[in-house]
């Protein structure tokens, strides 16, 4: 494994010795680079996971999947709660970016997701549509940043939950800091140094270069 600040600082070798090599002095701050980096990373790992998918594999890196607690709020006028998401889950089929919700003391008993698109379906108990088809289970649904519950679960026939367990499919990166071990496989660390070197070479003007230009524009 390896960290932020390491890999930073494989990416500022990398830069100085073989793609800016004819400015020695020209030295890249390592702070502009560990901004480039998180974006890489970020972008690597959503790609990664976004073309499993369109393999037909369901293969999440376990650096994505990431676990929030959440407050309930009770919407008891239509006998239902929600939580709102702390974080923005990748966009992903079936809306699996919500990868489980659990409370906290049932983690093997996770609630039911329901599809978007299938929400007027099942409704709520208050609606009384189809959801009889949940068996006495708790469905939820996105809506949004929030994510509803088909019962109000903070209500004492229904557990007296006030905040539950989510596991979010997640580019987020900022809760790792500049030393702690990034949990992202060898072959991802050569994709993010190779995109950090791509754009950092791609929108960053050497500055022998950036003084040669300038000297000829006032000559002129």
């Amino acid at each position: 494994m390896i960290t932020k600040y390491k890999l930073a600082e494989e990416c500022q070798r990398i830069y100085a010795r073989f793609l800016d090599k004819d400015n020695p002095s020209d030295v890249i701050d390592l702070r502009e680079i560990l901004i480039v980096l998180e974006q890489s990373i970020n972008k690597v790992l959503k790609l990664q996971v976004a073309e499993s998918f369109k393999a037909g594999f369901v293969d999440i890196p376990r650096c994505n999947l990431i676990e929030y607690t959440c407050t309930v709020t009770s919407d008891s006028g239509n006998s239902r709660a929600y939580i709102t998401l702390p974080a923005v889950p990748l966009t992903l089929p079936l809306d699996m970016g919500i990868w489980s919700i659990s409370a906290p003391n049932a983690a093997l008993s996770a609630y039911i997701p329901i599809p978007a698109q299938d929400v007027l379906v099942f409704g709520t108990i208050a609606s009384g549509n189809n959801v009889s088809y949940l068996e006495g289970q708790t469905g939820y649904y996105v809506q949004g940043k929030k994510v509803y519950f088909t019962k109000d679960i903070t209500q004492p026939a229904n557990g007296t939950i006030t905040s539950v367990v989510a596991n979010l499919v997640v580019s987020d990166f900022d809760k790792f800091t500049e030393n702690e071990l990034l949990p992202i496989s060898p072959e991802v660390v050569t994709a993010v140094i190779n995109e950090v070197l791509l754009t950092i070479s791609n929108g960053r003007v050497a500055q022998a270069e950036l003084g040669t230009n300038n000297s000829n524009k006032y000559e002129n």
